[in-house]
């Protein structure tokens, strides 16, 4: 089995890369909906000065049978690395995944990295699954689990309208909500970037321990730039503080191009200074609504949330969302 360095210029190859990707998520998830080939190779030719990301294929003689994907991260958090790997369902365990693995492990050394991590998906009944005893093989430990969860939609109105009411009386006065398409205005992306930057070392992660990101303005609008590229959505409501006029809390739905029926949940949070106030609520309740509104062959949102994080899981329950399986997170010391 060898192992190359995939060139994601190279349209033959990236879409054999794609089948590959596609075969092994969709294994035995039948409520998969991946991204279209299109909006994908946009992600990976992008160039994110931040962040630089490595393709590498594992091939059976002249047949790409895996694809691992391996992210360096430029500006924070430079001593870890996470990667991906993925086999066709129909060549594994013919040792491409393990080829693959060794490669990167090789590649985080040579860049100096102490931790790597690795995140997979399956079913919430899971012990001794194949993907964990694959990892557990090659020196990583579980260090975080996230519950995924689905909410199909549409949500009842008269549930938003409870929820949406229930909130209000917590944060009308000191706050505004403000709901965008494509990215907030360039007046509130440097106190959005900032509750952003909070998400990593805010969130439950088990023992990995994040540095705070250093997401930019400068680098929010180039990210929506690709979004454009892509054709994807982005819906983003945010809670602005009356007072500063800042951004305190945000919540961010991306709707992919390729995928009509799904909406992913990225992140939402909000400031630790203005916790208390039901924001989180009323500002899923909003994006919904927007949701729903623009977007009615949207037919259920995807997210995931560690199961220690009692707040948003409340929430999330308290919205509909139902457990569909589980992202644990492995890691491996390079020390």
């Amino acid at each position: 089995m060898e192992t190359t360095l995939i060139d994601v210029h190279d349209d033959a190859v990236c879409a054999r890369a794609y089948d590959v990707i596609i075969a092994s998520k969709g294994h035995e998830r039948p409520w998969n909906e991946p991204p279209s080939l299109a909006e994908t190779l946009v992600e990976w030719r992008h160039v994110d000065d931040a962040e630089r990301m490595e393709m590498w294929g594992a091939f059976d003689g002249d047949d790409l049978v895996g694809v691992a994907s391996l992210w360096l991260p430029l500006s924070d958090n430079t001593t870890m690395a996470w990667f991906d790997v993925q086999v066709d369902p129909a060549h594994r365990g013919r040792g491409a995944g393990s080829a693959l693995v060794e490669r990167l492990v090789e590649r985080a050394r040579e860049e100096g990295r102490v931790t790597m991590v690795v995140d997979f998906l399956v079913p919430p009944e899971s012990e001794g699954h194949d993907y964990r005893r694959f990892a557990e093989r090659h020196g990583f430990h579980l260090s975080n689990t996230e519950i995924m969860r689905h909410l199909r939609l549409p949500v009842d109105e008269e549930l938003l309208a409870r929820h949406a009411e229930q909130a209000r009386p917590r944060w009308e006065g000191a706050y505004r909500l403000e709901t965008h398409v494509g990215g907030v205005p360039e007046h509130l992306q440097e106190s959005l970037c900032a509750v952003m930057n909070q998400l990593a070392v805010d969130a439950p992660t088990g023992d990995i321990a994040f540095e705070e990101e250093s997401l930019t303005p400068a680098r929010y609008r180039e990210y929506l730039e690709v979004t454009s590229a892509q054709g994807r959505v982005r819906l983003t409501t945010v809670a602005v503080h009356e007072d500063s006029g800042d951004v305190v809390a945000y919540t961010d739905l991306m709707l992919p191009s390729g995928a009509p029926g799904v909406a992913w949940q990225w992140g939402t949070l909000v400031h630790r200074d203005h916790r208390g106030r039901r924001l989180g609520m009323a500002l899923k309740v909003e994006n919904l609504r927007r949701l729903q509104a623009d977007h009615p062959e949207r037919q259920r949102v995807v997210t995931g949330n560690d199961d220690t994080n009692a707040w948003m899981v409340s929430i999330n329950e308290d919205l509909g969302f139902q457990i569909v399986e589980l992202c644990p997170a492995y890691q491996r010391s390079l020390a």
